[in-house]
């Protein structure tokens, strides 16, 4: 490992010590306090408004799918009713052909 990481890693333990060790009482702490409670709150704002969102695409979701069986079962039932349609408009056109 190069001396530079050593470096890193030792200043990084002496600043954790200072950090330590000013902020157990004084005002470093009540701010860090202030600032973990603030992180909190916003972490709960954050997943109400993820799960509203989540809740949201969840019904458009199940109205999409609604929507498609609904459309489905129409186009299922035209089929159905369109070869007795085409039929009975084929023979009034064949009957006004006749008597003309």
């Amino acid at each position: 490992m190069p001396i530079s990481h050593i470096l890193y890693v030792a200043g990084g333990a002496v600043a954790a010590c200072i950090v330590g060790s000013v902020g157990k009482d004084g005002l470093v702490h009540r701010e860090a306090v202030k600032v973990a409670s603030a992180c909190l709150r916003l972490a709960d704002k954050v997943t109400s408004v993820t799960q509203t969102i989540a809740d949201e695409a969840a019904d458009i979701n199940a109205e999409a799918r609604r929507k498609a069986r609904i459309d489905a079962a129409v186009s299922e039932r035209l089929a159905e009713l369109e070869d007795g349609i085409r039929a009975e408009v084929i023979a009034q056109m064949d009957g006004v052909d006749k008597d003309a």
